[in-house]
């Protein structure tokens, strides 16, 4: 045999041989492992918001908490801006909260929701809402929103779209809300979706 045909067939069985590990590796790294995988709170909320038409509600999904301290969606809709803060733990009973809220409670809320606010008023808007969602255990016989002594709202996850469609009708138009949309996803670096 010559050359030219022995080092051409070489190349395709290392080529071969190459790429049958590779494939190995990425099929043993798609295999389901024995070690349970931590569920992201924030795509599950992302998850059940998409199922709710655009318009008239318009979201920010899955912002990372260097952007927004903590809020990990923001929902604009007919009844105003909303900041989402996912939990992935039970939802807290209010029977456990005290008489009277605590001051430091309501500031780290208002702190939470603040850069939301800012931006908002970018847009002639606030941000006066600040939704705890959890994605806990459900208990469908609790209502699905609770108002927290500590100016926020308690939201069961499983039913996050039951509550934003009973919210009241607001006055905000629809001009208004992509406004609002725009600004915020500019604000925190995103492409302009109205572009």
């Amino acid at each position: 045999m010559s050359l030219g045909i022995i080092i051409p067939i070489a190349l395709l069985f290392v080529l071969l041989g190459g790429g049958l590990t590779w494939y190995k590796q990425t099929m043993q790294n798609m295999a389901p492992g024995s070690t349970p995988r931590q569920v992201n709170g924030a795509r599950l909320t992302s998850e059940r918001l998409r199922e709710l038409p655009t318009p008239p509600w318009r979201f920010v999904f899955e912002i990372s908490e260097d952007k927004l301290g903590g809020v990990d969606h923001v929902i604009i809709g007919p009844s105003g801006v909303i900041a989402v803060s996912t939990q992935m733990l039970d939802r807290p009973l209010l029977a456990d909260q005290p008489d009277q809220p605590d001051p430091q409670l309501v500031a780290n809320a208002a702190l939470m929701r603040g850069s939301v606010d800012e931006l908002a008023k970018r847009a002639g808007l606030s941000c006066n809402v600040l939704a705890k969602v959890y994605w806990g255990t459900a208990h469908p016989e609790r209502p699905a929103a609770i108002q927290s002594m500590h100016a926020t709202l308690i939201v069961e996850g499983q039913r996050l779209n039951d509550w934003l469609l009973t919210l009241p009708p607001g006055p905000l138009t629809a001009a208004q809300i992509d406004f609002a949309w725009q600004t915020i996803l500019t604000g925190i670096g995103r492409p302009d979706p109205l572009a």
